[in-house]
Formats: C-alpha cells, structure tokens, sequence
C-alpha cells in the first residue's frame, strides 16, 4: 500500500514537472536531472524532500491553458541558473525563495539570509557564506537538508551558531573556532534538519 502511494506521488512530482517544463518555469538539464532522481526514488522521505524542490516550479492554475506573461525563464527558476561550480546570490535571485536546492552540482550562497531558509542538497555540495551585516538582530533559523550530500557553513567571527540539525549515518559538527569566537551579545543562528550519509560543517569564513 505505502509502494503505491509512493509512486502515485512520484507520478503526479513529474506531472507538475511537465508542467513546469513546457512553461519554461526551469531548464531541460535540471528538468532532466529531477525526473530521473525520482524515478530512482524509494523512501517517502527523499520523496518529501523532492516534492519541495518541485513545489518551487508548479505552474499557477490561472497559467496552465493561458500565456506567462514573463519571457524566457519565469518564476525562482528565472535567475538561478543551474550550471555546476557556479556562484549564486540570493539578492540575484529573489530573497523571498524559502527553498535553495542543489542536485549533483556545487553551489556557493552569499547575502542575507530570511529565517526559515530552506538549503537542499541532494547529491551535491552547497557552500553558505554569512556575514553578520546578513542576518537580522533576531534569531535566525536555517533548515538543512542533505541526501548524500555536503553543506559548510562559513561564519564571519562572533556569530553563534547552535546546531540542532540530525546525522543520520553521517556528521553534523562546529567548528571549535567558531565557538571560541562566538560573543554572547552577536547574532545567532539554529541550525536544524537533518544529514542522511552526508555532512553538515560550520567554519570560520576567511576573510
């Protein structure tokens, strides 16, 4: 019964892939990569996971018979290329994105950062860059997600960083530096999720 669940969903992720295809809502090559990564797919929770990412390319009802009234790409696709080793920041592509997926590429994020984020790595390697001048006065919360995968997180000296996320055969570890740089009165940032055979690491990012 839970199979045929799984497949259902994984038919209607493709579907709405599809969809978002045919209205130039992402590229062939990421469109490509996803349908086969869910093809391969065997646990709901990779399953939930890709469903996130492919949340992102859904076609409004409104656009599924009419005309996107953008050009070329449209919607979170439009400036966040998929090229690997590539360099991307949030201000080029939106702050308002709460899920950034990487998918057998490597990816480096630098800018501020909402609380909330989403940061996806599925297969690939994704490298957070942040400075204080980044984060609110606030708490800020980021939620990793790696599915062999890798995410490092480079913090500027005095930020705190608690990190709550789950290794899930695999690691989640912070750097002594940056706890013996930590001041009480800087910002904070909680880490949580989880890491299915990959690694969640926080360094000091080098000036």
């Amino acid at each position: 019964m839970l199979r045929e669940i799984i497949e259902e969903r994984k038919t209607r992720a493709v579907e709405t892939l599809s969809a978002g295809y045919a209205k130039n809502r992402l590229p062939l090559e990421e469109y490509e990569r996803l349908v086969e990564y869910i093809n391969k797919i065997e646990s709901e929770r990779e399953l939930a996971v890709v469903e996130k990412i492919v949340a992102e390319y859904r076609v409004p009802e409104e656009n599924i018979s009419g005309q996107d009234q953008d050009s070329g790409m449209s919607g979170s696709s439009q400036n966040y290329q998929f090229d690997d080793d590539d360099y991307v920041s949030r201000d080029d592509h939106r702050n308002n994105l709460q899920i950034n997926p990487v998918i057998l590429s490597t990816r480096t994020y630098a800018g501020p950062i909402k609380s909330g984020a989403e940061f996806i790595s599925i297969l690939g390697s994704q490298h957070i860059e942040i400075r204080k001048s980044d984060l609110g006065k606030r708490q800020t919360n980021l939620d990793i997600v790696n599915i062999l995968g890798e995410t490092v997180i480079l913090v500027e000296p005095g930020i705190r960083v608690m990190n709550r996320a789950i290794p899930i055969l695999g690691s989640a570890d912070i750097n002594q530096k940056v706890k013996a740089s930590a001041h009480s009165n800087g910002p904070e940032i909680v880490i949580s999720g989880a890491t299915m055979l990959g690694s969640i690491s926080v360094k000091l990012l080098k000036n």
